[in-house]
């Protein structure tokens, strides 16, 4: 695909920059990639001399641009179809209508029943696309106006942040994608903020922004938000989320959760990505305060993504004045980590996503030519039972955009391994100024939590072991004292059924828990194995050795029985867990016997051992 860039100077909007390169509208067959948010790409478009079709990711963003415009048409899950026909039949120069991607079908239904060719007549933008890309994991219709928007003869992708996409039509349509460049420095400044006390970090930070006028916090779980809430004793506060989850809320007694933006703000705002996906939020009186979490306590799809979310987050909020860059007083990412997240390689994605498309076409083909209705319904339920059910769209062929989306969630997961990842891949993005601040501890609050919500013992085992293994590697390297050392371990032992498995891990380690799976049968098994070698390392070490020719004298006879006791009792001394036997003498000495109606009695003739090594 051929890409053009267009430079933009400061203080200019999107259309200068595409004029400078030729262009008086957004062109057709075009990815507008605009680089940064807010340019005015939807505005353009909407006051562009053409009839448009623009497909926004949300709701809110269209209802959003409804308010600021004349002779708009929305189009979404409450408008009919009478309202729809009614709109394409007005006499106004030039037709726009905004539609969510699912309710594209009512233009498209409106359209055939009026007889009005939407794909010539309209121009089609399709807003935020790298929402198809992002969503379509949980929100399969998101692609659903594909075919149709392939049709248009005029029709464009627009993002600040698209994502690669591999649909064939691109390619056998010759789109070109357009690089927005600026001609100024336009980074952000970004604190990243990594912990495993996820709490605690927070509680913190909102504590040092108490004089702010509003902080609005991105997090893509309501449970998530209805936990903080609670947790921090948050009253002053106001949620912003899909109608699903408003609903949810209200019946836990959360009465402050809107679907649609509600001015003025709270103190303390709350916004989940099907909300602010696209939105505009123009605060006159005060800049917020920016915070974005990330908690793999709550969920996994609490990552924001560096290249695409990070940055759409902080384009939400709009200028009040037109020569102020600065809409925001901080920007902040609080995010735990996840050093043991399962990543897929492209390379074994694509052996598994290949298999997985060979597989379904094997089965489509002999449905396709299958004339037994029964046989073929079989078939077909065998295809719904395949792996990768989800890249199949409502036509049954592979979803592209679904196929996108499992190479995109593994990069995304590969940033959050650690804190030096995911500090790279901000720095990668060209977009931010990053501050990392890695207040991770050796053993964290979120640890805690997370051992004492598994309920499995063996799992348990397995999160103490990691714990106890990262102690040990941190004093070892350094970065912990040994009183610190002393206070993680006393943390640990404080929690229940915790003290087993520590006493354990310090005699067989991490490898002999692995080895024995965690299991309380083998782990036994090992123990038993182990403190038998480490008798018998102890039993002839120089101090016990020494201990034992000390005691007894030579070249007399000694009563067996007496000669066993006091070997017991210096192997008690040493903490030996041995059981003496009369003959156990033997491995110390060369011995003459003697029978007595005592049980007889040794002669101890020779010591085995060296002397010089005590």
């Amino acid at each position: 695909m051929e890409t053009k860039e267009a430079i933009i100077k400061k203080g200019e909007w999107l259309l200068s920059a595409l004029k400078r390169i030729g262009y008086d509208l957004i062109p057709t067959n075009t990815i507008l990639d605009k680089t940064l948010t807010g340019l005015g790409a939807t505005h353009s478009e909407i006051h562009s001399k053409r009839n448009s079709i623009i497909i926004e990711p949300n709701v809110t963003v269209i209802l959003g641009k409804l308010n600021n415009n004349e002779n708009l048409e929305a189009v979404y899950e409450k408008c009919t179809p009478y309202n729809i026909k009614k709109y394409l039949q007005m006499d106004i120069p030039y037709r726009k209508i905004l539609c969510t991607p699912e309710s594209f079908h009512k233009i498209r239904k409106a359209a055939e029943e009026l007889r009005i060719n939407i794909y010539k007549e309209y121009f089609c933008l399709f807003d935020e696309c790298e929402k198809v890309t992002q969503d379509i994991d949980y929100r399969r219709k998101i692609a659903q106006p594909i075919y149709d928007f392939f049709k248009f003869e005029n029709k464009a992708f627009v993002s600040a942040t698209p994502l690669p996409m591999t649909h064939k039509e691109f390619e056998r349509q010759n789109f070109q994608k357009i690089k927005i460049k600026p001609e100024y420095d336009y980074k952000k400044d970004l604190e990243l903020i990594v912990t495993n006390s996820y709490y605690k970090r927070l509680k913190k930070v909102l504590d040092s922004m108490k004089d702010s006028k509003c902080i609005c916090i991105f997090f893509n779980v309501t449970d998530g938000i209805n936990e903080i809430i609670e947790n921090l004793g948050i009253t002053d506060y106001k949620i912003f989320c899909s109608q699903k989850s408003v609903d949810k809320l209200m019946k836990r007694g959360i009465s402050k959760a809107h679907s649609m933006i509600d001015s003025p703000l709270a103190k303390y705002n709350f916004f989940t990505c099907r909300f602010y996906s696209g939105l505009d939020i123009v605060l006159r009186k005060h800049k917020p305060d920016i915070i974005m979490l990330t908690d793999f306590s709550s969920a996994n799809w609490t990552m924001i993504d560096p290249f695409t979310e990070a940055i759409q987050i902080q384009g939400r909020f709009r200028k009040t004045k037109k020569d102020d860059d600065i809409t925001y007083n901080s920007l902040t990412h609080i995010s735990t980590i996840n050093p043991e997240i399962k990543i897929r390689s492209k390379e074994k994605l694509d052996i598994r996503i290949s298999q997985f498309i060979a597989d379904y076409n094997i089965l489509k083909e002999r449905h396709d030519k299958e004339v037994n209705n029964i046989r073929k319904e079989a078939i077909y339920d065998d295809m719904k039972g395949l792996k990768y059910q989800e890249l199949i769209d409502e036509r049954g062929e592979i979803n592209s955009f679904s196929v996108d989306n499992l190479y995109n969630e593994e990069r995304v997961k590969s940033y959050y391994i650690s804190a030096k990842t995911l500090h790279k891949a901000y720095q990668d993005t060209g977009f931010f100024n990053v501050t990392l601040n890695d207040v991770t501890e050796c053993v964290g609050d979120d640890d805690i939590r997370k051992l004492n919500t598994t309920k499995q013992a063996i799992e348990r085992r397995k999160i103490l072991v990691q714990l106890l293994d990262k102690i040990h590697n941190d004093f070892e390297n350094g970065r912990i004292s040994f009183e610190d050392k002393d206070s993680y371990i006393k943390l640990l032992g404080e929690q229940t059924d915790a003290q087993y498995t520590i006493d354990a891990y310090k005699k067989i380690g991490k490898k002999g828990m692995e080895n024995a799976k965690y299991q309380k049968g083998e782990i036994d098994k090992a123990l038993k194995l182990y403190e038998k070698e480490q008798a018998e390392i102890l039993r002839f070490s120089p101090e016990v050795k020494k201990a034992i020719y000390e005691e007894f004298k030579m070249n007399v006879y000694i009563n067996k029985n007496e000669i066993k006791n006091t070997l017991q009792a210096i192997y008690d001394e040493y903490g030996i867990k041995f059981k003496v036997k009369q003959d156990t003498i033997k491995d110390y000495y060369d011995t003459d016997n003697s029978g007595s109606i005592n049980g007889g009695s040794y002669k101890l003739t020779a010591f085995k051992f060296s002397l010089v090594d005590f």
